[in-house]
């Protein structure tokens, strides 16, 4: 079963692939009438896809840029994807977390896909800013490992994103304790992608992980986040979205057969927090030193300036500049 009408998506489809294309082709392809071509765009329309009408027939606006959720599923069983078995894609949600909770009762492993977040998540709190033109999805899978080994599942999906964006963008984009994945310019580092774990467990046993993942690409970056940037920011033109995503669950498949030892091997050679000298700020005070190397229970082994090493499980890292 699936949220979206495959009708719909078969026309978005269509139109995504050529600059025009007539009502009276787009029925032939979908083996359906002229009237009823006529009342999913206009449905489409309502929903807020930028459908422009014309004598010649129906396009995308050249500034659109769609998620195609029906080419995600195709990916899946093409690629031998063996991790989802449902992909639910919506125009707007308050939290794409919030709704894999529900949808865990009823569904083993999922992918939700959301064109705009009204109360998306961040990490401790905060609240992520979920324009359109982004990727904010989450993932819901039930692993086989224990709990003491789920930190590796943050590693993993930063690790994933790191390289899908490096692959569809041939930029090198790397990755910052604990969780983000940035883009180094004129040495300063802009964020461009965070990932969200929570986990239902009992003991040591998950239930189930949800991996929020939200990547900046086409959305305009609101000023409240001088830190953040877009793939369209930083190379002033739009990116497929849908690829992208295929291509993070490609990585993700790969790499999530690996043990965790091989996976913190691969998050620390993209890594810029190891070696640099950082400010981590936890709720129980603040921590100058030098970020050494990620312990084998996914801590961050900290030089403090007293030379006393530190394993910080959680908090904001920031890179100190050296005078």
């Amino acid at each position: 079963m699936r949220n979206y009408n495959v009708k719909k998506l078969k026309i978005l489809e269509l139109l995504a692939q050529t600059s025009c294309i007539s009502g009276e082709v787009l029925a032939q392809r979908i083996g359906i009438s002229r009237t009823a071509v006529w009342k999913y765009i206009q449905a489409l329309k309502d929903e807020g896809y930028p459908i422009v009408t014309t004598k010649k027939g129906y396009s995308l606006s050249t500034t659109s840029d769609l998620i195609l959720p029906e080419n995600i599923t195709k990916a899946l069983e093409t690629y031998k994807i063996a991790l989802v078995n449902q992909v639910y894609y919506f125009r707007s949600v308050a939290s794409t977390m919030e709704l894999a909770k529900e949808l865990a009762e009823k569904e083993k492993n999922f992918l939700v896909i959301a064109e705009k977040q009204t109360a998306g998540r961040g990490r401790l709190g905060r609240h992520w800013i979920s324009n359109e033109g982004g990727i904010w999805m989450s993932l819901l899978i039930r692993p086989y490992f224990s709990l003491r080994e789920s930190f590796i599942l943050t590693y993993l999906a930063s690790l994933c994103v790191c390289k899908a964006l490096r692959q569809i963008t041939n930029l090198s984009f790397y990755l910052k304790w604990p969780n983000d994945v940035v883009f180094l310019t004129n040495d300063e580092i802009k964020k461009v992608a965070g990932i969200l774990l929570e986990l239902k467990a009992e003991v040591d046993k998950i239930d189930y992980a949800i991996i929020g993942i939200g990547i900046n690409v086409n959305n305009q970056i609101n000023s409240f986040e001088p830190t953040g940037i877009s793939l369209k920011e930083l190379t002033n033109r739009l990116w497929n979205r849908t690829d992208i995503i295929i291509k993070f669950m490609k990585n993700f498949y790969h790499y999530f057969q690996m043990n965790p030892e091989e996976i913190l091997n691969e998050w620390k050679q993209l890594c810029l927090t190891l070696g640099k000298k950082v400010k981590i700020i936890r709720p129980q005070g603040e921590l100058i030193g030098k970020a050494l190397d990620i312990a084998e229970d996914g801590a961050l082994w900290l030089e403090a300036e007293n030379q006393r090493a530190v394993k910080i499980y959680s908090g904001d890292c920031i890179h100190l500049r050296v005078a």
